[in-house]
């Protein structure tokens, strides 16, 4: 190759390189958006999520009717459409998907009778906490808090309580 031709070369990869780093930059940008949007999007739950989550727990077949009737009468909360607050989300096609926030629509479903806690008051529970520890104990109380249920627990043996444990730390032993 001649001494031009390899100017050129030069700078057309170089050229290319810039044009790259552009447009990493930009999916970077719109990943962060998207992963943003994502945890944004978990706070919310969708009419059809509801239907699905009220048989899940519950084996009841509520219809959207039902749903919509709530959410205009204001006990699911505010009503957000979902490509509008979350336009960098992959959607499902079709007409307009409306949201609530999840720890309205718990709260109302609670109070419905569609959401009881896992576990009662005087189960036997293994507790597994995450720095490892382990223990068996005696669910004394409970609460509807944040869109989850969280326990007092009594350690078996002993007075010692330990509050505010979730669902996923606790297996029922019978």
């Amino acid at each position: 190759m001649k001494r031009k031709e390899l100017e050129n070369e030069i700078n057309s990869i170089e050229k290319k390189m810039i044009e790259y780093k552009n447009t990493l930059s930009d999916l970077r940008k719109e990943l962060d958006i998207l992963i943003e949007q994502e945890k944004k999007r978990r706070n919310y739950i969708s009419s059809s999520e509801i239907v699905d989550f009220i048989f899940k727990h519950t084996g009841k077949k509520i219809n959207m009717s039902t749903i919509k009737r709530w959410a205009d009468e204001g006990y699911l909360g505010e009503i957000v459409e979902e490509k509008d607050k979350f336009w960098a989300l992959e959607r499902k096609q079709g007409k307009k998907r409306f949201l609530y926030p999840v720890i309205d629509v718990y709260h109302f479903l609670y109070e419905k009778g569609y959401l009881s806690p896992k576990y009662e008051v005087l189960d036997r529970v293994q507790i597994t906490i995450p720095d490892g520890e382990s223990f068996i104990g005696i669910v004394i109380d409970w609460e509807l808090k944040q869109a989850k249920f969280l326990y007092m627990v009594q350690k078996e043996g002993s007075l010692e309580k330990f509050t505010m444990i979730s669902e996923e730390y606790m297996k029922k032993i019978e």
